[in-house]
């Protein structure tokens, strides 16, 4: 699914929330790149914590590409150790901390937006 239908897809749902995360690059990625933080924007399902879309700012489309593979699919609620530990283990490039704390903030964010959820439900 591409484009507009993904789009589409995911304003279908109104449990699907984007959170985003961005964390300060290493000085030695940052001096060749245009780009001094990496971010990392996740569409995630609130009623389980399903990552349903993922993307990132890293420059390759491998790179990108490689970051979906990781973490589409996985529940931020079921799986988020072996997510972080997925990402940590597998995505070796040097903006790897970078990308793993942008996760993290992703994370948090969820969980803020789930605990403001659960009280206003209350």
């Amino acid at each position: 699914m591409h484009g507009h239908d993904r789009i589409r897809h995911l304003l279908g749902n109104p449990d699907i929330v984007l959170v985003s995360g961005y964390a300060r690059l290493p000085d030695a990625v940052a001096s060749h790149s245009q780009y001094e933080r990496l971010g990392v924007v996740l569409a995630v399902d609130m009623s389980d914590g399903r990552i349903v879309a993922a993307d990132t700012t890293l420059l390759t489309e491998l790179g990108r590409d490689f970051f979906r593979a990781l973490v589409e699919g996985s529940s931020l609620v079921d799986d988020l150790t072996e997510i972080v530990q997925r990402v940590q283990t597998r995505y070796a490039g040097h903006s790897g901390g970078a990308l793993t704390t942008a996760l993290r903030r992703c994370v948090e964010t969820y969980y803020q937006l789930r605990e403001a959820r659960d009280t206003q439900e209350a």
